[in-house]
């Protein structure tokens, strides 16, 4: 606090001593003098373009600079805002960037780099960076370094994430990405920091690559929620610490193995989630730290109500050592059949959990013991043989039987025997009736 109180005064003994503009020289313009911003009485500098292409730049030198004792950055409706190089590396008493609706966000190398303080002390402010509702095109490496507190990214369009570009970060609570739309990400995108929490809850991912979290350490909750991921490399999250890992709600085309690389503090919950393809191993990077182990003992590995398409028994191995699993619902989407009944059936006697197949004569999901004990043996697979040829015999049988008895009936109707006046007898005579007309003859008198 002593240095922090000292930094200040020191700044202002330089302003106070600072040589003015000479005669015939005029002072240059800040940002607070564009005509899209102004700067309020907090010292926050506050930009609201209303007119359309309108172009925000922030630079830490020259015309329209940020004044240095800015305390805030908020920035909303423009077409574009550019962040430059080591913009907010002097802006001490910095604390929020905002930027809210924006149509096209630049973040250039470490224009986001903010060390002021001493990285070893707790006490120390930091910034807090929230975008919404934008488009940001690019977060390039090592642009986002330093003393920041919280990173709150919603409702926007990432496209491109450069490798580092969250990195070396001091300080860090939270960092939450919500219902976003990601296009492209580099490897190693998030390198080497702490976190309490890092959530990703929502939105549409192209493709995770390898070691897209590195070295990263969370010491509550890693969270990912409801998002729909065509791909997860292996080695995609390289982990250590969390109290807490929470997969669930996730549509996700195909997972590969070993990419959960993480070391945790307490259960791991896999949980509603809808995959097409889990490959061998996939869980097999699931660890706890040894400390835990010796104190509480093994973690859980809760498997719940997942569906999943393409999938073998192998990969559900998982570190027996430190972890349990309990399977509380796994689906196959698959039909019903004695051979995978089979394939599963040390899982589900080892585990004890619920396997479920889908049963295609009831439509609906049921569990291979069910589906076992109605269907499958050697009386039981061949029983509904059986009776589908049986019921074919019936109705044979029954199509013969009436077709001779209609054939039967019409031939008696065909022999009709008539007995005429004089004795004969003829059968099958045709009766043809005439009609005849009488009129009412008129005679002229």
């Amino acid at each position: 606090m002593l240095s922090m109180r000292w930094v200040i005064w020191w700044n202002i003994l330089i302003a106070l001593y600072a040589p003015g503009p000479s005669i015939g020289q005029t002072a240059t313009p800040t940002i607070c003098e564009d005509e899209s911003c102004r700067c309020d009485s907090f010292t926050r500098v506050i930009c609201s373009c209303t007119k359309e292409l309108e172009e925000v730049t922030l630079r830490p030198q020259g015309a329209y600079r940020i004044p240095p004792m800015t305390t805030g950055i908020s920035i909303e409706g423009c077409h574009s805002v550019t962040f430059l190089q080591n913009t907010i590396r002097s802006l001490i008493q910095l604390r929020t960037v905002e930027l809210k609706n924006i149509s096209n966000i630049m973040i250039r190398e470490r224009a986001l780099d903010w060390s002021p303080f001493s990285r070893d002390s707790e006490m120390n402010p930091g910034i807090r960076l929230t975008i919404e509702n934008s488009t940001v095109s690019e977060i390039a490496s090592h642009s986002i370094q330093g003393r920041i507190n919280e990173v709150l990214i919603s409702n926007s369009r990432i496209i491109n994430l450069r490798p580092f570009a969250f990195s070396s970060l001091t300080g860090v609570k939270s960092v939450e990405f919500i219902n976003n739309d990601f296009i492209n990400i580099d490897i190693q995108t998030f390198k080497k920091f702490t976190t309490s929490n890092f959530i990703i809850r929502g939105g549409t991912i192209h493709n995770l690559p390898s070691r897209f979290l590195s070295d990263v350490e969370v010491t509550n909750l890693f969270r990912l929620d409801g998002v729909k991921i065509k791909y997860l490399s292996s080695l995609t999250f390289l982990v250590t610490a969390p109290k807490r890992i929470l997969i669930e709600n996730n549509v996700i085309d195909t997972i590969e193995g070993d990419c959960f690389h993480m070391v945790s503090r307490g259960p791991i919950t896999f949980r509603n989630n809808s995959v097409t393809v889990l490959n061998k191993g996939a869980l097999l990077g699931f660890s706890v730290q040894r400390e835990v182990i010796a104190v509480m003992g093994r973690q859980e590995l809760l498997i719940d109500n997942n569906t999943i398409t393409n999938l073998t028994p192998a990969a559900l191995v998982y570190n027996q050592t430190v972890l349990t699993m309990r399977v509380d619902g796994l689906n196959l989407n698959n039909s019903c059949t004695c051979e995978l009944a089979e394939e599963w059936h040390d899982i589900y006697n080892k585990q004890g959990g619920i396997i479920n197949c889908w049963y295609e004569l009831e439509g609906y999901f049921i569990s291979l013991p069910t589906f076992v004990s109605i269907r499958c043996g050697t009386f039981k697979q061949t029983f509904w043989i059986f009776v589908a040829v049986g019921f074919l015999f019936i109705v044979l049988a029954a199509g013969i039987a009436i077709f001779f008895i209609v054939r039967k009936e019409n031939e008696k109707k065909k022999k009709l025997q008539i007995v005429l006046p004089d004795g004969k007898t003829y059968k099958e005579t045709e009766f043809h009736v005439i009609v005849e007309r009488a009129e009412l003859l008129t005679t002229d008198l």
